[in-house]
């Protein structure tokens, strides 16, 4: 860009859970041994023998709703529970390789980088991600329920805005749900929304827009 052409924006914000997280499925076989139980389905991996994912592909029920059915069959308290066992006893295979990329070059070209986060803290926990060489290369980390609000509503959207030290209008926001996106628009963002089952043209769009 040339400084009659300056670029549209100065931040990269992300959603951690199906935008930095990497697909779990193939983590389950891995977590079995661990926690002493055979998980029961395997998603997108094993669509035959996986009902309910079979209902979430023909839009019957949400992914929240699927988390939430498979929790309830195999034995967790909640889907957050699956997702803190995950990150808490396979810390190595918690990040998404081509999501840190992206974060990486952003940061490198001269974007800030930040994430808003619903329930990322509440699952793992602030230590988790201090202990992350990734997050702690943040500009900001912004953990909405921490301040009595969550997205979609607009205050996260704009604390994180803040606390990157940017206006919303210069920020790419990248989430998995609609919702979330359709809130950071509001608030003059730029949305970029992640299909947790194929991120590529979401990240490459990103790409497109920050010029990387």
């Amino acid at each position: 860009m040339t400084s009659a052409d300056p670029r549209p924006y100065d931040a990269l914000l992300l959603d951690i859970g199906d935008v930095i997280t990497a697909p779990v499925f193939d983590q389950f076989d891995e977590l079995e041994p661990i926690i002493g139980r055979p998980l029961d389905g395997r998603g997108p991996l094993d669509p035959d023998n996986d009902p309910d994912w079979g209902r979430y592909q023909a839009g019957e029920i949400t992914l929240t709703n699927y988390w939430e059915l498979y929790a309830e069959r195999n034995g967790f308290d909640d889907w957050k529970e699956i997702f803190r066992e995950l990150a808490l006893k396979l810390p190595h295979r918690f990040g998404d390789q081509s999501a840190y990329e992206l974060m990486a070059d952003a940061r490198a070209a001269g974007y800030k980088v930040g994430v808003l986060t619903n329930d990322g803290v509440g699952i793992a926990g602030e230590d988790f991600f201090a202990s992350l060489p990734e997050f702690q290369a943040l500009d900001a980390f912004v953990d909405a329920r921490k301040f009595g609000s969550a997205k979609p509503a607009p205050e996260p959207y704009l604390r994180a805005a803040e606390a990157l030290d940017v206006e919303p209008e210069r920020v790419v926001f990248l989430d998995d749900a609609d919702y979330c996106i359709e809130g950071a628009e509001r608030v003059g963002m730029t949305g970029v929304q992640v299909n947790p089952i194929d991120k590529s043209e979401a990240f490459a769009r990103t790409r497109t827009l920050l010029g990387l």
